[in-house]
């Protein structure tokens, strides 16, 4: 079967074929993590690279032969207003979590190995959860391509806790991490740029290879049903969820009611009753 003809293929799928097809994708990519390791010296985090690596190389191949929308989008960011504005955010949010309490203390080598896995996290699960899978969903509608692949981007981290199975620290890594695909989508839509988003990416996951700081131990703690399901709500809206939603609902051309009437009270606007319009919509 040539390319052209999965190309025609797939743009021939249904809502739910191209769900599924993008599911078996992202446990394809998720996969290639259980490889066998190519070297025994963990202290440069060569094996995390190289597997980062190849689910780069493997969403790439996928996106050259769909040709999602979103292969336009490895080029120059936009940076108008509001992309310039979401790329502040994410600018500040980012330095913030790697000045908060970071200790690194590991040789020079080792930090430059350090930044370059942080970085191939970035450029691997962007290339898939956005390029490939939003890009690939976004014909259906862009609210249905960000709910989609935000809860596919979650659920692929369940991956982290296989073998040993603990469900609550899984349940609670799984929202946040949606909450946090969904800010990424609105920094992708804004900025139209997938190095903007795979770069925040990798800061943002600077912890995972330079976080030393001292935790205090405790008892553990088993929270009861209500509590724990309800803090996986929190993990979602807490941060980038909120955030998210607020900067995707203003791309799609309308302010949230409660921006409308501060805008509107503190006299920061002068068509009013433009707002006031646009707030019956």
């Amino acid at each position: 079967m040539s390319i052209v003809r999965i190309r025609t293929w797939f743009y021939g799928l249904t809502k739910v074929e191209t769900l599924m097809l993008m599911a078996i994708l992202s446990i394809s990519a998720l996969l290639l993590f259980r490889l066998p390791e190519v070297t025994y010296y963990k202290g440069i985090y060569f094996n995390e690279s190289f597997q980062y690596l190849l689910v780069t190389i493997f969403g790439l191949i996928c996106v050259l032969i769909l040709r999602p929308p979103t292969i336009t989008y490895f080029g120059w960011p936009r940076l108008k207003w509001m992309g310039a504005f979401t790329f502040l955010i994410a600018g500040a949010w980012a330095g913030l979590l790697i000045s908060d309490g970071f200790i690194i203390q590991q040789p020079l080598r080792v930090k430059i190995a350090g930044i370059i896995t942080i970085l191939a996290i970035g450029f691997g699960e962007e290339m898939m959860a956005r390029v490939l899978i939003f890009g690939s969903l976004q014909r259906f509608g862009t609210r249905f391509a960000v709910i989609a692949s935000s809860v596919i981007f979650g659920l692929t981290h369940i991956n982290v806790y296989l073998p040993e199975w603990d469900p609550w620290m899984a349940y609670w890594h799984v929202m946040s991490t949606t909450g946090f695909a969904l800010f990424t989508c609105a920094l992708f839509i804004a900025t139209r740029s997938y190095w903007v988003v795979a770069i925040f990416h990798g800061l943002v996951d600077w912890g995972v290879v330079f976080d030393t700081r001292n935790t205090v131990g405790g008892e553990d703690y088993s929270p009861g049903i209500l509590e724990g399901l309800w803090w996986g709500v929190e993990n979602i809206f807490i941060e980038y969820g909120f955030v998210g939603m607020c900067l995707l609902y203003i791309l799609r051309g309308r302010w949230p009611k409660w921006a409308i009437r501060l805008a509107i009270k503190w006299k920061l606007v002068e068509l009013a009753e433009d707002l006031e319009l646009e707030k019956k919509k």
